[in-house]
């Protein structure tokens, strides 16, 4: 008994608190999981940021070889290169010969690389296929898919044996890719079932870029036109090297994707080559847009296309880089994509 006539043991006690309840211990899992999320996510974040900025790297060394290229040959690397032929007589022949990356190699220092080319064959010939499989970093976004390279076209145009009637045929090659292409035009294609509708489609609007001639813009590609094909110049260009694109990101390939989903394009022999991966073989003569396809990340068949979030690179013909949003507008691209204003261009 105390002096106030209680019992010690009559006053409450108090309980101490060791450890946490189990509401508090849930809290703490909680704001641990939301933190470590934040963290993943950052990490993520500065990771792609790291990507953009080198695939932006890469750009603009391949424009460096652009200009370097320009100012020791007087004219831009042509779209077609080498081959028993001086420039393509069909329009499959356009998906066969060496493209205008080839031409740069030596500007990236891969000079050996372009020698070890059999020149006298196509692109797609099998005793260039050893060549073509060899990675070429400053060519691949490092956004993209791997694997770099042993990736198979999907299909191709082939040209017809001698004597036999002009026909394209399917066919397979392997190559290592290239997610950056060249900047020829912007054409607009609306679906035509009429026979003078090109592949099911119209052309209803069209505009040379960069890589387009001035003596070979009439709309058609037979080989009385091809004859008059001439290399491009930075001199051709009236808007201006800082607004005008020359190299743009087409990524994802051989995969055709379409708002970021693959899409099965029907094969039409007598159609674009959407999905060739290859960084050594030509590609189709002037840039498609076709009809809902237009635009920044719509579809890598036809359009700019990369796997960065939110836009794609472009190298302006000054060698600048610039991000382009997928918001982009129409109108706003259209002025990109063309080296001038005027109607025929």
């Amino acid at each position: 008994m105390n002096q106030h006539g209680f019992c010690s043991h009559d006053q409450p006690r108090r309980r101490r608190h060791n450890g946490f309840t189990l509401l508090e211990l849930v809290v703490v899992i909680a704001i641990i999981g939301i933190l470590l999320a934040l963290t993943l996510v950052a990490v993520q974040s500065a990771r792609e940021s790291a990507r953009r900025m080198q695939c932006q790297s890469n750009q603009r060394q391949v424009l460096q070889a652009v200009h370097s290229f320009e100012a020791s040959r007087g004219s831009l690397p042509s779209l077609y290169n080498g081959t028993s032929l001086k420039y393509p007589l069909q329009e499959w022949d356009l998906f066969h010969m060496h493209s205008w990356r080839v031409e740069l190699l030596p500007y990236l220092e891969q000079t050996k690389l372009r020698d070890s080319l059999d020149w006298s064959a196509f692109a797609t010939d099998a005793i260039n296929a050893p060549i073509a499989q060899s990675v070429v970093p400053v060519l691949v976004c490092p956004s993209g898919p791997d694997p770099r390279q042993n990736m198979g076209s999907g299909r191709s145009h082939a040209s017809p044996p001698v004597g036999l009637p002009p026909a394209p045929v399917a066919t397979t090659y392997f190559a290592a890719r290239s997610d950056y292409d060249a900047m020829a035009g912007i054409q607009v294609l609306v679906p035509n079932p009429l026979p003078s509708g090109s592949n099911g489609f119209e052309t209803v609007f069209f505009r040379w870029g960069v890589w387009g001639w001035p003596d070979f813009g009439n709309g058609t590609i037979a080989g009385t036109q091809l004859k008059r094909y001439r290399a491009g110049k930075f001199s051709d260009i009236t808007d201006g090297l800082s607004n005008t694109i020359a190299v743009v990101e087409r990524g994802g390939k051989p995969i055709d994707l379409l708002r970021g989903k693959p899409h099965v394009t029907p094969y039409n022999p007598n159609a674009d080559y959407p999905g060739q991966p290859g960084w050594n073989a030509s590609n189709t003569f002037a840039w498609s847009m076709s009809h809902h396809q237009v635009g920044v990340n719509q579809s890598n068949s036809t359009g700019i296309y990369s796997l960065h979030s939110g836009g794609a690179n472009v190298a302006m013909a000054d060698g600048s880089v610039k991000f382009l949003s997928e918001s982009t507008d129409f109108n706003t691209l259209v002025k990109l994509f063309s080296r001038s204003g005027g109607p025929n261009d």
